[in-house]
């Protein structure tokens, strides 16, 4: 193999590595968020959480932090209207 052979495929391992866990974020954000939506966890400590990820990740370095906020935003949108399933007497 070539060296720019070897060039592009690592170029193409590290895109199918970083679609991966962009794919697995937004899930995982559409997920949490409708968790929040059943009262099961926290809305705040969900977007915490999936913050810390996003950074620690370095999807929020990648794609920007309006990037990451958006795909928080869109799936958290109404998420605040049941309360915690520990609250509901």
């Amino acid at each position: 193999m070539t060296w720019a052979g070897q060039v592009d495929e690592f170029r193409a391992t590290r895109r199918a590595v970083a679609n991966a866990k962009l794919e697995t974020f937004k899930r995982e954000c559409w997920r949490l968020a409708l968790l929040a939506r059943r009262g099961v966890v926290e809305k705040a400590a969900a977007v915490d959480l999936l913050w810390e990820l996003a950074i620690g990740h370095a999807l929020v370095r990648s794609m920007g932090e309006e990037r990451v906020t958006a795909i928080l935003s869109e799936a958290f949108a109404d998420s605040d209207f049941r309360p915690l399933a520990a609250e509901v007497a």
